[in-house]
């Protein structure tokens, strides 16, 4: 699944950032709830048991390796690894 064709290459970056921040600041909370994004009062969260979790840490892994923001890829691996103990 490619973006690129949906945002501008503005808002792919400010997606990833969005995302990243959102799954970031609580990795307990985040397996719980895999919010990507949020605006208001209305998120989008990928739900859990279907595998798609992993796959999009992985999206976000290689858009910061890419960009060379490696402390980012570190956080995201270790949120990667909680969340196929919970079952993905």
């Amino acid at each position: 699944m490619a973006m690129e064709g949906y945002l501008s290459s503005e808002d792919h970056d400010k997606l990833m950032e969005e995302s990243y921040e959102l799954l970031s600041k609580n990795h307990t909370k985040s397996v719980n709830r895999f919010i990507v994004y949020k605006e208001g009062s209305q998120s989008v969260e990928v739900p859990h048991g279907i595998g798609q979790r992993s796959k999009y840490i992985d999206l976000l892994i290689k858009h910061f390796e890419e960009r060379e923001e490696y402390e980012k890829c570190t956080n995201l691996q270790e949120l990667k690894e909680l969340v196929i103990m919970a079952g993905d």
